[in-house]
């Protein structure tokens, strides 16, 4: 596991900046001269940490009486911020892939045999651009291990993200996965789950005999296979269009359903 000061230096901070602000953050509201002191530097070098920190937004300085003091930014604070720098970076991957040259009649195929592989659709769906819509194809099967492989921590950092950003479903059903949500997941969660932007349409196995889950965000579509933890992901413009005249035709006929509230 990486240790913190090392993992600090990966957000623009320096090796001597990360030590100065695990300093203030071990003793506390300190002066520079405190700082200095417990920190075992040059007082002129820690006055220039300082004043990068606090321009990094790591520190904070205030006045007590006549003396300015410097207190640390709390880690959950700094890991919230982060974590908001990284969706909003996800959500422009799309335009900035855009202007790369890619070879237009090359698919970009991956597939993953672990949960990470779960975890990384999830992640690119959640951070997608606020008020985008992504598609869903899914059955009682997939729902069902869905709902168990993601923990209750977990599904609520997914929806949180989606609610915030406002990104909204399009979902095919079967009839059979309907009262999954409610039975498996928490009473927060599925709270949630009924504030996100989710219209659907749902089909019985007898016309739909499906038990996987295939998902369509940008040019990307994702078949996840229940029960087994595979993920397999293709980047390409003209297999996304085939999925999304299936998926319209699939719609279209379905009877429409509400979560409602």
């Amino acid at each position: 596991m990486m240790n913190p000061k090392e993992l600090l230096t990966h957000f623009s901070v320096t090796e001597e900046e990360a030590e100065i602000y695990l300093t203030v953050l071990r003793i506390g509201t300190s002066t520079a001269t405190e700082i200095s002191a417990k920190a075992k530097k040059n007082r002129t070098a820690t006055h220039f940490h300082l004043k990068k920190l606090v321009d990094k937004k790591l520190l904070d300085l205030t006045k007590r009486g006549r003396t300015f003091v410097f207190r640390a930014v709390p880690p959950a604070e700094l890991a919230a911020r982060f974590d908001r720098i990284s969706t909003d970076f996800k959500s422009i991957v799309p335009q900035l892939e855009s202007l790369q040259a890619m070879e237009i009649e090359t698919p970009r195929v991956a597939v993953s045999e672990s949960r990470s592989g779960y975890f990384a659709v999830y992640d690119e769906i959640s951070s997608l651009p606020e008020d985008s819509t992504f598609y869903a194809i899914e059955g009682a099967e997939a729902l069902r291990n869905e709902l168990t492989l993601l923990t209750p921590e977990l599904a609520h950092r997914f929806y949180s993200k989606m609610v915030e950003r406002r990104i909204a479903v399009r979902l095919v059903l079967t009839e059979e996965a309907l009262q999954i949500p409610n039975n498996l997941m928490t009473k927060e969660n599925f709270a949630l789950f009924q504030q996100r932007k989710v219209d659907i349409r749902i089909h019985a196995e007898s016309i739909l005999p499906f038990q996987g889950l295939t998902l369509m965000y940008g040019n990307t579509v994702a078949h996840l296979i229940p029960g087994k933890d595979i993920v397999i992901t293709m980047k390409h413009q003209g297999i996304a269009d085939s999925f999304q005249a299936t998926f319209d035709a699939l719609f279209s006929f379905g009877k429409e359903y509400s979560y409602t509230k």
